[in-house]
């Protein structure tokens, strides 16, 4: 039948027949059908012959809804225009089915409609999606519903209610009608917590979701505290709907004044028992004021111990050790004057001796022979003028012992800070000398014109014997090092040490801002950033268990930056070496 049609363009329809999923007829302009493809005769379950002649409306079934349809197809197969609408029908087999109707008319060459191309495509699966999510909607409409408390949804820029909840007709005493006046939520509040509510709903455009707590006028008059949980939903950038609920907290709120009561109750009695022990206080004040005093030697001992670090046992080491050496080297230094004369005297006669009696006793002549008389009466004035140079030696020494611990000075007092350098540097020089695994630490000093400088000379040298430790410490670390690179064959500049000449230079300058500046820099390896964020960290070390406490950088940033109302800072490069730069004032500002 389809071929009869060969006057009309159904180039398309042709290529659209035998898809399955596509019910196809073609009918006269009254929309009876003349021909109709294979799946719309196996949806009807009725033969080619049976379903000729018949209205194509009429076939897909007879229900309420295609009643509804029928005026409207009729008008639009009169007027010979297209048409569409969805229709539901039951199969042979009794099975539901929607179907998308579309009739495009098929014009003659003078444009009148002579017959209609009707395609019916299945949507079923779409309409039972639909119908699935209206009951679920419906479920949870009335879960929602069904719990105490009210579930609201809002226009954003207004806070426009577009629901509310049945429950709120039952919590609040007001109808339903009511909640959707304009300002009937906002002239509720209570004029106290308005404010916090405005602010919250102005940034609604800022913030995702909030909660608020405010109170609310029943109907009977009463305050109510809410709980209002809001969710912002943004469809666009301009366009915003709240969601949210409304939950009665007010037991709550009534607990919690209630636990202020009992609190202020225990304040007041606390204030009362605080009267009564002041009271009872009066009458310990002495032993109070035993007590604080007790307190402060105790913080005063404490902060001896953090300041000393490992020169808390070496401060008091040096200066014992100074005052015990300084005794009997005394005594030594002493004698040797009287001692060299006592023995200029005895060669003197022993000379004597020899010049009166030149032939002594033969056994006596032996006994001069076994002892090297000569020998002893050329080298005992020597070995008298050695032991004086070595007690002079032991003197300086004792001398920089007890400048370096300075522990009679307790007080700010106008110092020399080149000479307490000079100290550390004199009991530290062992430490520069050459060593087999190490060779010999240059010291350049470059020390500027200094004024006395106002400070606890005690606690700088402390800070001195640390900086300067330490960089001998990263002196010997980096000869380590480049011997190991050395002998592994990875060492830069064809296998020698870069660091041939290990060198520690301090140097010292008064600036206009009446700041003495003390530089202590070395070219060792260097420190690495990581690393040199953390070095005046308490007990933050890099060295073996055992060799370091952590404490001795921290202890001098307490004492340069506490102490003095100074600055200290480091600054290091990787393969270029450390320099810790030391400011402190000239004179202390007076409190």
């Amino acid at each position: 039948m389809l071929a009869d049609s060969s006057n009309l363009p159904l180039t398309m329809f042709t290529a659209l027949a035998e898809r399955k999923d596509l019910l196809m007829a073609l009918t006269d302009r009254m929309g009876r059908i003349e021909w109709v493809n294979q799946a719309f005769a196996e949806r009807t379950g009725l033969p080619f012959d049976e379903l000729t002649g018949q209205k194509f409306f009429a076939v897909l079934g007879s229900n309420s809804q295609l009643n509804v349809q029928q005026t409207y197809i009729r008008e639009q197969l009169l007027k010979g225009e297209s048409f569409k609408f969805e229709l539901s029908f039951q199969t042979h087999d009794l099975r539901e089915c929607w179907l998308l109707v579309d009739g495009q008319p098929i014009q003659d060459a003078e444009g009148l409609t002579i017959k209609y191309a009707v395609m019916s495509t299945d949507i079923t699966l779409r309409k039972l999606t639909e119908k699935d999510l209206e009951q679920t909607r419906q479920r949870l409409k009335r879960l929602v519903e069904s719990v105490k408390l009210v579930p609201w949804e809002a226009i954003g820029a207004t806070r426009q209610f577009t629901y509310v909840g049945p429950q709120a007709a039952e919590l609040f005493g007001y109808d339903l009608a009511n909640w959707y006046e304009p300002k009937f939520w906002y002239s509720h509040i209570h004029p106290e917590d308005l404010p916090q509510v405005i602010t919250h709903h102005q940034t609604v455009a800022e913030e995702d979701d909030y909660i608020v707590e405010y109170r609310f006028l029943t109907a009977d008059g009463r305050w109510v505290w809410l709980r209002d949980i809001v969710n912002v939903m943004k469809s666009s950038e301009h366009d915003t709907q709240l969601l949210g609920f409304l939950i009665d907290i007010t037991e709550r709120k009534q607990t919690e004044l209630s636990l202020q009561e009992v609190l202020l109750r225990l304040e007041q009695t606390n204030q009362q028992l605080e009267v009564r022990v002041e009271q009872r206080t009066i009458a310990l004040t002495q032993e109070k004021e035993k007590l604080e005093q007790t307190l402060e030697q105790l913080q005063k001992a404490q902060l001896r111990l953090i300041q000393s670090e490992k020169m808390s046992s070496l401060g008091q080491l040096v200066a014992g050790v100074a005052h015990e050496i300084n005794n009997p080297v005394n005594f030594i230094y002493g004698n040797l004057i009287p001692a060299r004369e006592y023995t200029q005297d005895l060669l003197h006669l022993l000379e004597c001796y020899q010049h009166h009696y030149p032939d002594p006793h033969p056994q006596l002549k032996a006994e001069i022979k076994a002892v090297d008389l000569d020998f002893i009466v050329e080298d005992l004035p020597k070995l008298l003028a050695s032991m004086n140079v070595g007690a002079d030696r032991i003197r300086e020494i004792v001398l920089s012992l007890r400048n370096f611990s300075r522990l009679d000075e307790a007080e700010f007092k106008e110092v020399d800070i080149h000479g307490g350098i000079d100290s550390t540097l004199m009991i530290l020089q062992s430490r520069l000398k050459f060593k087999p695994d190490c060779p010999e630490i240059r010291v350049i000093k470059e020390y500027g014109q200094l004024p006395l400088v106002e400070c606890y000379a005690g606690q700088l040298n402390q800070v001195f014997m640390n900086i300067i430790a330490n960089a001998i410490d990263a002196l010997e670390e980096s000869v380590a090092t480049e011997r190991h690179l050395v002998i592994h064959g990875q060492a830069a500049n064809n296998g020698q040490l870069t660091i041939s000449s290990p060198t520690i230079r301090i140097s010292t300058e008064y600036t206009q801002e009446q700041q003495v500046l003390i530089r202590i820099a070395d070219n060792g390896l260097g420190i690495r950033e990581d690393i040199r964020k953390h070095l005046f960290d308490p007990f933050f070390t890099t060295k073996a268990v055992g060799k370091g406490t952590g404490l001795g950088l921290s202890i001098s940033y307490q004492i340069v930056v506490e102490k003095h109302q100074g600055q200290i800072e480091c600054h290091s490069q990787l393969g270029k070496g450390t320099e810790f730069i030391i400011s402190l004032p000239a004179k202390q500002k007076r409190s």
